[in-house]
């Protein structure tokens, strides 16, 4: 006959459950940290398309008016506030980060009148 003590054992061991948090940590501290920049370049290039329509904006504005107009109607977004500055002849339009964003070594986005697109770092606007 069998022994009844085997069949009677459930669950895990300690060392069993450890060996699963291990795993699961390692797997965090690497994937987390992809995720997070992942997220960082997202936003950044859904208000990056936000910023080139706003200055296809302009421009069309600029070729019925003959000037840039004083004041241009921009919302902020959850991860960045936008500033507008105009003297007329030129523009620039500024997408600051907040919040989560702030981590973002990109920084102040901009973009002006010339189609210049800067940023705090090089290749911000290019991926």
């Amino acid at each position: 006959m069998r022994n009844h003590r085997y069949f009677l054992q459930h669950g895990f061991t300690l060392v069993e459950l450890m060996i699963v948090i291990a795993i699961l940590g390692i797997l965090y501290r690497i994937a987390m940290p992809n995720y997070t920049e992942h997220m960082l370049k997202s936003r950044r290039a859904n208000i990056q398309q936000i910023m080139l329509q706003g200055s296809a904006s302009l421009e069309r504005h600029y070729s019925r008016n003959g000037r840039y107009p004083n004041e241009f109607a921009t919302q902020d977004t959850e991860y960045y506030e936008f500033n507008y500055k105009s003297d007329n002849t030129t523009f620039v339009l500024e997408a600051t980060p907040k919040g989560a964003q702030t981590a973002d070594s990109c920084g102040t986005l901009m973009i002006n009148h010339s189609g210049q697109q800067t940023a705090q770092t090089d290749n911000c606007w290019n991926g």
